[in-house]
């Protein structure tokens, strides 16, 4: 049925469509993104005062995984959380600003949250652009060799050795249980490949919640083995072993499929 225009001046104004206030309103998922942002410093603080069992490897330990909670937390809202791109833009530029800025005047534990937001709106956002399986393994295993690259002897390796003090930008520190100061560092590019694996398993068909407690745990194996070896090492190799293995059997199969044509 066509439409005919109704030119009286009542109709010139159409009403909001019920149940609205024509009001623009907040995404859900705002309010728990705040939650964890608020929660993760104050974690962060406690645990330096909280005793630890010893020796310094197992309390450094502790401190990072009872710390990575609530960044996971607030890593995967952002990343599978509902709203629009431009709430989610919005959120990533204010993420970006907040981390520069804290980090410029070395409030680095309140800097922390900022960095999440920053690190896992830019997943979200470049995983939400793919949306074939294969493409999210070829992104892993590019991640996986150039990663490794770079801390032994590329980009990374470069800052660590010259300019030390630009890494409180690029790292999320972690509190050691029972002890002040800095204990282990999470890159923002492992939360930002976190956040994006997470947002494409969700588009390209895999397995997101699998995957995500996959790449948590995978995570922690990465600082055990750093500590045992003392040495630092790069998660991001870690991170995208444990995101092939849990979709490896759905991998296969579109890799099949596109063999088949």
């Amino acid at each position: 049925m066509a439409a005919t225009a109704d030119r009286s001046p009542e109709a010139s104004v159409s009403p909001p469509p019920s149940g609205s206030s024509g009001r623009w309103s907040l995404p859900r998922v705002v309010p728990r993104i705040v939650g964890w942002a608020v929660a993760t410093p104050v974690l962060f603080a406690i645990l330096p005062g909280i005793p630890g069992p010893g020796p310094i490897e197992v309390d450094a330990f502790l401190g990072f995984g009872l710390g990575l909670l609530p960044v996971l937390l607030l890593a995967w809202t952002i990343a599978r959380g509902h709203m629009s791109a431009r709430v989610a833009g919005a959120l990533t530029g204010a993420g970006l600003a907040g981390a520069v800025g804290l980090s410029a005047l070395g409030w680095l534990v309140l800097a922390v949250p900022f960095k999440v937001v920053f690190a896992a709106g830019m997943g979200r956002l470049l995983g939400r652009q793919v949306g074939e399986p294969l493409w999210l393994a070829l992104v892993a295993a590019v991640a996986l060799i150039a990663d490794i690259w770079s801390v032994f002897a590329g980009p990374t390796r470069a800052v660590v050795e010259r300019a030390p003090g630009f890494l409180d930008y690029l790292l999320v520190h972690f509190p050691v249980l029972g002890h002040a100061g800095s204990g282990m560092g999470l890159g923002m590019s492992d939360v930002i490949f976190l956040a994006l694996f997470a947002a494409g398993s969700a588009r390209a068909g895999l397995r997101s919640v699998a995957g995500f407690a996959a790449m948590a745990c995978s995570l922690l194996v990465t600082v055990a083995v750093a500590l045992v070896w003392k040495s630092a090492l790069p998660a991001l190799p870690f991170l995208s072993i444990a995101f092939l293995l849990a979709n490896a059997d759905l991998l296969v199969n579109a890799a099949r499929r596109w063999r088949e044509g």
